[in-house]
């Protein structure tokens, strides 16, 4: 892939998303970092709303041309107000952070010419089907992977990537940047939490940018073509306007959280104890102020904008599939079934072991990440601490900045309904998590649905991170160091070299140990025998990439060190 369709599909992606999204709010009484976060999740909807319609409506894939030309008109219609607003020199700063880290994300991807890491197999692939179900209208009896129909995932990734394959071409190299591109977006409303945690005196916005950008299991997230990333993008919308809606008794921004959330549910099922946990906030809240007409009519305008969204989903699957297969074909719903009340508190309770402990803290069975190669061997250990267990997904030094914030509490700033909401809210979805997750995990489920919560967790070390005494700050300037040779380094080079082995198919099928790991292998026997070109297939030279990354860590750097 060159680098002139790589930056063909970016400005794409800008235009579409921010071009649709940022002209409903670019005049609303949102500050500027609020409208960059909601205007690109109202895009991002919007380009899901075009393309379902595109689909249920059988519209030839040409359709797809309307909508750059929609955005090109929304811009025209507001341009004074946008030129207005981007020549603000806040808005010039989020923006280039935000391009920053897009671009950050884009070059670690243009080095991977396979997957690997753990127990990371075939989701990337199945995504990557279900994009082309919608853009080929494949039968609705499809079955993804051999395995699950199209009712067990919902379809707003899908959709929206599929979008911009059909503006592009449909090959898996645009489908991993497109997913890549969505995924990234997550900075914004990650800046909108850290700037609320910081109270006024500074948001540490170049902070976090460095924070994500050397974080293995944010950045091994953003380049693996699945839909995480952008789940969690919408729950910290939704998160962040909605605490703020409480700081401020605004019903504008909370009805705007649970329109995010609403779209967060339609992106991923791990979605579902956020959502729940909002829910809850707000019947709590609804209740305390329950003699006020305006609560009410706020609840009644919440419930409508959620039932909208779902249903564009769930009432055209009821149609076509059934009760059944739409609520009960996720592997939520389908694992773990006809277990007895003590089967499935020990289930729960081991998942919740292994996600909450480390694997080299506990005993465990290594088979399973079995390679006759030590650096595979470390990268595969190390990844499984990363990505799996909330713990590494803070960091080396994570949990010891998230301790010192919660010892070292600013005075109260906050009001009462806001302090009761962070009191509970990140335990209820921890324990949420855990009764949802009803498979046996043997290393962790922190990848599936704390995503959200872990970035939650990096604002506010970030908000934070000023106060802290010297010794601290150096400790994590060494723990990020080290994260970035171990999670990220050592990570993107064994994706970047893998090549087949010699007689793959035959050690297959007799079970023999391979130099990678079978998972690994596995991935980038799916990508041979499906023929899928990747980003890094292209004609980009390894070592321009690499020094493209160093320049852009390096101005990071800069920015962070300057903000201290």
């Amino acid at each position: 892939m060159s680098l002139a369709s790589i930056l063909c599909d970016l400005l794409l992606f800008f235009g579409l998303v921010f071009g649709l999204g940022l002209p409903w709010v670019v005049s609303s009484r949102l500050d500027s970092a609020e409208k960059l976060a909601v205007g690109a999740a109202i895009g991002v909807v919007q380009i899901f709303g075009f393309a379902w319609v595109v689909y249920c409506a059988g519209l030839p894939g040409m359709t797809f041309l309307a909508l750059p030309a929609l955005a090109m008109a929304s811009l025209g219609l507001r341009w004074r107000a946008l030129s207005g607003f981007f020549s603000d020199s806040p808005v010039q700063g989020l923006s280039g952070r935000q391009l920053l880290f897009t671009a950050w994300c884009v070059g670690w991807l243009a080095l991977v010419r396979s997957y690997g890491g753990g127990e990371w197999s075939a989701d990337w692939h199945e995504h990557y089907q279900r994009t082309l179900f919608f853009l080929d209208r494949q039968p609705l009896e499809t079955l993804f992977l051999d395995t699950y129909r199209l009712p067990a995932r919902p379809p707003l990734a899908n959709l929206v990537t599929g979008a911009g394959l059909a503006l592009t071409d449909t090959n898996f190299a645009h489908f991993q940047l497109f997913s890549t591109f969505f995924s990234t977006l997550l900075f914004l409303p990650a800046v909108l939490l850290a700037r609320h945690f910081a109270r006024g005196r500074g948001g540490g916005d170049a902070t976090l940018l460095l924070m994500l950008m050397l974080s293995p299991f944010v950045l091994q997230n953003a380049t693996f073509a699945w839909t995480k990333l952008l789940t969690a993008f919408f729950i910290l919308v939704a998160v962040a306007c909605y605490v703020r809606g409480l700081a401020q008794n605004d019903a504008t921004r909370r009805t705007i959280a649970v329109g995010a959330m609403a779209a967060a549910l339609l992106t991923h099922y791990s979605a579902g104890p956020y959502a729940a946990g909002l829910a809850i906030a707000q019947i709590v809240l609804l209740w305390s102020r329950r003699k006020e007409r305006p609560m009410w009519r706020e609840l009644v305008l919440q419930a409508g904008l959620t039932a909208v969204l779902l249903a564009t989903w769930v009432a055209w699957s009821l149609v076509h599939y059934g009760a059944h297969t739409t609520f009960l074909s996720n592997t939520t719903a389908t694992v773990g079934t006809g277990l007895s009340t003590g089967a499935w508190l020990s289930r729960r309770i081991g998942n919740a072991f292994v996600t909450l402990i480390p694997h080299p803290l506990r005993l465990t069975d290594y088979r399973f990440i079995a390679q006759t190669s030590p650096l595979g061997f470390v990268r595969d250990y190390c990844f499984t601490i990363y990505q799996t267990t909330l713990p590494g997904a803070f960091g080396s030094a994570g949990l010891l900045l998230l301790a010192w914030c919660g010892l070292h509490r600013r005075s109260p700033t906050q009001g009462p309904a806001e302090r009761q909401f962070w009191r509970w809210f990140p335990a209820g979805v921890l324990l949420l998590s855990v009764a949802t997750a009803s498979w046996p995990d043997r290393w962790g489920f922190a990848h599936i649905y704390l995503p959200a919560l872990v970035v939650m967790g990096l604002a506010l070390v970030a908000a934070r991170l000023g106060d802290m005494p010297a010794g601290i700050r150096r400790c994590w300037m060494a723990a990020l160091a080290l994260d970035w040779v171990l999670g990220i380094v050592l990570h993107f080079y064994l994706q970047a070299t893998i090549r087949v082995p010699p007689n793959a198919f035959t050690d297959l099928m007799q079970g023999k140990t391979f130099e990678y790991g079978l998972v690994t292998t596995k991935n980038l026997l799916f990508k041979l025998v499906c023929g899928y070109t990747f980003v890094a297939d292209g004609n980009l030279a390894p070592g321009l990439v690499v020094a493209f990354l160093l320049m852009l860590g390096i101005l990071a750097g800069k920015q962070a060190l300057r903000a201290r």
